[in-house]
């Protein structure tokens, strides 16, 4: 590598942008920065276009998520997919800030949605005389029921006469219901079956990348 300890800082802060690394510190500490990722590959994406910022913020959507109570120093060094961007750090602390600000949005959302239902009620049925469907009780009686395959042994009109809760619904209505939690039903297995399967191949290239670091 050329003689960094003869260059300006502006010209090594020059360089590090050209690698997208991080500008703060010192001369000694810009010198350290550049010598320790000389050579190193650079991501195969820019961090915007990313799986690995995907993954960030669906992880920090997940209350669950051991990040929350994690550095961005640990978040880092957690993961392959991480390691590869030197300024994951402060990716992290704007993912968080961002995710923070989206859920304080929807929180604003349902407050006024709860405030709107209060002073403006609802009525019970519709203008076609049937009650609204998304808060019915018969919604969550057929999912259940054609994660149980029952839409596949009898017809709409037979299923319809097994519970009284369908039976407060039009039998053209109530096909329309069937045909659309069928259907919902198929693509969650379908996009299950392939999102495992990502994971599959994500697992052997995170596998096969990390060996080929540490050779």
């Amino acid at each position: 590598m050329e003689n960094l300890q003869k260059k300006k800082v502006k010209e090594l802060k020059d360089l590090l942008k050209l690698q997208e690394l991080p500008l703060k510190g010192n001369k000694a500490q810009l010198i350290k920065r550049l010598q320790e990722y000389s050579g190193k590959p650079k991501p195969e994406k820019a961090w915007q276009y990313s799986q690995a910022k995907i993954d960030l913020k669906k992880a920090l959507l997940d209350p669950t998520s051991p990040f929350h109570t994690m550095s961005a120093e640990q978040v880092h060094n957690s993961d392959i997919k991480y390691k590869q961007y030197p300024l994951f750090e402060d990716y992290f602390v704007e993912m968080k800030e961002l995710v923070a600000k989206e859920k304080k949005d929807v929180e604003m959302d349902d407050l006024a949605a709860k405030m709107w239902r209060l002073h403006f009620p609802r009525e019970e049925h519709n203008k076609r005389g049937y009650p609204f469907w998304d808060t019915h009780k018969a919604k969550a009686l057929l999912k259940e029921d054609v994660a149980n395959n029952k839409h596949n042994e009898m017809k709409p009109k037979a299923l319809r006469n097994t519970r009284v809760e369908y039976m407060e619904f039009p039998e053209n209505i109530f096909r329309e219901r069937v045909n659309s939690e069928a259907r919902k039903h198929r693509e969650k297995a379908f996009w299950q079956h392939a999102r495992n399967n990502k994971k599959l191949k994500n697992h052997v290239k995170n596998r096969v990348d990390s060996d080929r670091i540490g050779e």
